[in-house]
């Protein structure tokens, strides 16, 4: 299945000075141009090397995946084990360990949820982003992360055709919305992440489309303030700044 938007091939161009075999799979997956003789002209170059992956857009805002590097605090030291919020929310005292991600985004809650000991499969829609994280796992040095399970495909496509098919205890939804400000990604790197992922405008419709999946729960991040998503909440674990609604429905 090959969900690339074919604007894409537009919009981005892969620029590498080695590492060819994963470089041409890139060109390949995005449809794009490999080393053009104009970089620049694209709105986004992805650069592939050995050394690092990492995506520039027109104005030199560089957005990077690297878990090991942690720059966004992937390590998550000194963290409570199931005492944390999420990990109550997702049913880890109840032995719930299989975990879809239906937002994997830049993963920082995946891979807290790798470290809190759940297993997890994540879905990411962008392609740009998928490559991305797909590097990153594929060169982490951390053994928790190397059984990830990354899906390239919608979040709605993914529920609507592997319903039954995937064995899970617990769905995990971080929507995007016009009104989410707050974010761990630096100031550029969240302008590009923007542009990269826009909002969610199905998340009613996802997290409908969850709620119908044979599973205990559904989890739903979202900032402090916001409104529910749906009406049958069963309790909400509040931080200070996002809180954990869940949906018991199984």
């Amino acid at each position: 299945m090959h969900l690339v938007h074919p604007g894409l091939s537009q919009k981005v161009c892969v620029v590498s000075t080695s590492g060819w075999e994963r470089s041409q799979h890139w060109s390949h997956f995005f449809q794009c141009p490999l080393n053009p003789p104009e970089p620049s002209i694209f709105p986004f170059q992805f650069h592939s090397d050995p050394e690092a992956t990492y995506l520039l857009d027109s104005q030199g805002r560089r957005l990077e995946i690297d878990f090991d590097k942690n720059h966004l605090d992937y390590a998550r030291k000194g963290h409570r084990g199931k005492s944390e919020l999420i990990a109550k929310a997702l049913g880890a005292s109840k032995g719930y360990k299989k975990i879809l991600d239906l937002s994997v985004g830049m993963a920082v809650d995946s891979v807290f949820l790798c470290q809190l000991g759940f297993e997890v499969i994540g879905v990411e829609r962008s392609p740009i982003l998928y490559a991305l994280l797909s590097e990153a796992f594929q060169k982490t040095q951390n053994p928790l992360l190397k059984n990830y399970q990354l899906h390239f495909d919608d979040s709605l496509n993914f529920l609507k055709t592997q319903k039954g098919k995937v064995e899970i205890d617990a769905i995990y939804f971080d929507p995007m919305y016009p009104h989410k400000k707050k974010s761990a990604l630096p100031k550029q790197e969240m302008v590009v992440f923007r542009e990269l992922v826009g909002d969610d405008l199905d998340s009613t419709e996802v997290f409908q489309e969850a709620l119908s999946w044979p599973v205990h729960r559904v989890v739903v991040k979202r900032p402090l303030h916001a409104e529910v998503l749906g009406e049958r909440c069963t309790h909400s674990y509040t931080g200070k700044v996002v809180r954990y609604d869940t949906y018991v429905v199984g």
